[in-house]
């Protein structure tokens, strides 16, 4: 046998690397002791008693192929509570950088250790801190866009998926309706997406990390600011990894961590290990910057074996960027008069929360036309960027993802606004679920969310 003449019919493996000009740049922006929070209603503390890690803000700005300018920025905050708090922040940045809105996708890791966003709490505890630790963070967080930005340069960003078991079913049933808690019996999602963003000296200068995974570690009986099980990730890859890590939350609406609902910070850090082992093993499986493997020669041996090689290449410099405006259906929504009724007998702080951000949530989003759904699609070579403002379920990404299996899909819940709802599956609407009756889609949102940006990506493709 001649096997000399013995090739594969692809002689060569190009894993996804796509090449663009970027820089990253972080701030650490912890709130003072004192600050107001309002994350949970059985909480009976409602200001920041000291900081359990560091709240931050990342920033990765992206220099497109026409020389325009683009920012991510990953910033360790809970939910936007109306269009007000969005825009008093969020409109701020967007000014002070010089920019249109569609140049920025502000994403909030969803930690629910953090300080509140609302900006109507001058009169509460801590709520004129938060308010002044609101302008801080603003300063901050332009300053990270502009270091980032000032710094990029040309850089080659290896794509890879993953798995993680961090994450857990939240939906339980409990009779004929269900409870916000770990269902042993649901299978959850467990991809995990990453980027390696290194420049032309095969140095790291950042990270990526998109999963799906409610930071409701930390709960009620916490005091303290925190990023939850996202500071711990962080913090492990980037002892082995000296760059930033940007975190960006997934399509999580269902999912959370299996141990949660405490005030024990070392759970939080035990989740965050779990999360950042997993990141670290996606990052030790991806080839060198710039690099692909060359099939070489057969060898004999107790078998006919192929050896492969790695030779270098220049990445495809690709970039893409899209806003969609979505017609979503609503669900027949109950007056605030019908909630107050509604929720007459439980805790009264809980109800005060309820009814403030039903209130607030209604702000922008809802018109006599209907509603429309923000979502933003960025491609960069082989990998795509799917962010809105909603906590879609996980079968958002899972859809996309499927849909897509060559290109590597990352997709961010609780990114820029209005839209700050769930976006929960048909079939959630049969069981009372918190996601219900919080959103203000109706049954068909989520399925119509899918179809309408899986049509958008084929499109860029």
């Amino acid at each position: 046998m001649n096997q000399g003449k013995l090739f594969p019919q692809e002689p060569t493996w190009t894993p996804k690397v796509t090449r663009m000009r970027a820089g990253c740049a972080r701030r650490i922006i912890d709130p003072p002791i004192g600050t107001r929070t309002e994350n949970w209603g059985a909480s009976k503390v409602h200001v920041t008693t000291g900081v359990h890690n560091h709240i931050t803000a990342t920033a990765m700005a992206i220099l497109s192929k026409n020389g325009e300018s683009h920012f991510i920025v990953s910033v360790d905050w809970g939910w936007w509570q109306g269009i007000t708090d969005d825009l008093l922040i969020r409109g701020v940045i967007i000014r002070e950088l010089e920019i249109n809105e569609n140049q920025l996708l502000l994403h909030l890791t969803h930690t629910h250790a953090g300080p509140t966003t609302s900006s109507d709490v001058g009169g509460l505890e801590g709520g004129q801190a938060a308010i002044e630790y609101h302008g801080v963070a603003i300063g901050e967080i332009v300053s990270a866009c502009r270091q980032a930005l000032a710094e990029s340069v040309l850089v080659d960003v290896s794509w890879g998926y993953g798995k993680c078991a961090l994450a857990v079913n939240r939906d339980l049933p409990c009779g004929s309706e269900d409870v916000v808690a770990f269902n042993p019996n649901q299978p959850a999602d467990d991809t995990l997406a990453v980027a390696r963003i290194s420049d032309l000296n095969s140095k790291t200068i950042g990270i990526i990390i998109n999963y799906a995974c409610h930071p409701t570690t930390l709960a009620w009986d916490n005091s303290l600011a925190s990023p939850d099980f996202v500071g711990a990730a962080r913090d492990l890859i980037e002892s082995k990894h000296d760059a930033p890590v940007l975190f960006l939350q997934g399509a999580s609406g269902d999912l959370a961590p299996r141990d949660g609902f405490t005030g024990d910070t070392r759970v939080a850090d035990k989740n965050g290990r779990i999360l950042g082992f997993a990141t670290l093993s996606v990052i030790e499986n991806m080839l060198p910057p710039s690099t692909r493997l060359k099939f070489l020669k057969t060898v004999e041996s107790g078998a006919l074996l192929g050896e492969w090689g790695e030779e270098k290449f220049i990445p495809e410099r690709t970039d893409s960027f899209q806003r969609l405006d979505l017609k979503l259906p609503l669900k027949v929504i109950p007056s605030i008069e019908e909630l107050e009724e509604l929720w007459k007998n439980i805790d009264p702080n809980a109800r005060s929360v309820r009814i403030k951000r039903a209130k607030k949530l209604r702000e922008g989003y809802l018109r006599e036309s209907g509603t429309t759904h923000p979502v933003w699609i960025w491609r960069f070579g082989e990998a795509v960027f799917v962010a809105h403002p909603g906590e879609a379920y996980s079968k958002f990404q899972i859809e996309l993802r499927s849909r897509f299996p060559d290109r590597v899909i990352f997709v961010l819940n609780c990114t820029n606004g209005p839209g700050y709802v769930y976006v929960p599956t048909a079939e959630s609407y049969d069981r009372g679920r918190y996601q219900v009756w919080q959103t203000l889609l109706g049954p068909g949102a989520l399925d119509e969310l899918i179809e309408r940006v899986g049509e958008a990506i084929e499109s860029l493709l």
